[in-house]
């Protein structure tokens, strides 16, 4: 991967024209368009919109302090990216890869697997201030644990935020503390009540 590099020279920057919101409303639509394709590390909208910021860079004056004279640096990363060839069993059903079900791991192996009975923890969460605790009395050890997306629906901003997305929403969320508790998997269930849209 490479990391976009800024070098500043005040020189050259005086007689910039003025920033202004519609030139960064510009710029923001470019780099958030389609074409960019997300703008993936490693991918060909990431290079784009990499060339695209280096260009806009040279355009207002800055000098590069990358490698060899350019506004990049080489930075080695590992990345983890399922393969549509990824399985899922559930007893006797085979999932279809992005049909039935997308996954992820953050466990940097070619291979993930494992054998675990699944348990159902509503939403995944312990949120004591609202009194609420979906793994009250569960053990999840060495299993993998199911559950909604998101919160319990509420429109009391008293509780989870009412139709506000807490923090006990987030996946991350979700999957820490499943992992804190011990879980080998989570499988985050998500339907149109619980999406909240």
């Amino acid at each position: 991967m490479r990391l976009l590099l800024l070098g500043l020279t005040t020189a050259t920057l005086w007689a910039q024209p003025e920033i202004s919101g519609a030139r960064i409303r510009e710029h923001v639509k470019f780099l958030a368009s389609d074409l960019l394709e997300g703008r993936g590390v490693g991918t060909r909208g990431g290079e784009l919109a990499t060339a695209y910021l280096a260009s806009q860079m040279a355009l207002a004056g800055l000098q590069p302090a990358g490698d060899n004279g350019t506004f990049f640096q080489r930075v080695d990363l590992v990345g983890v990216e399922p393969q549509s060839s990824a399985k899922l069993t559930l007893g006797s059903a085979n999932l279809t890869w992005a049909v039935d079900f997308v996954g992820n791991t953050q466990q940097q192996k070619s291979l993930a697997e494992f054998n675990a009975e699944a348990v159902f923890v509503g939403h995944g969460i312990t949120a004591p201030e609202f009194g609420w605790d979906d793994y009250a009395g569960v053990d999840v050890k060495g299993k993998v644990v199911v559950l909604f997306t998101n919160e319990p629906p509420s429109d009391d901003p008293k509780f989870f935020g009412g139709k506000a997305l807490t923090y006990y929403g987030r996946w991350t969320y979700k999957y820490e503390e499943a992992a804190r508790r011990g879980a080998v998997g989570c499988i985050i269930l998500h339907t149109t009540p619980t999406a909240g849209y």
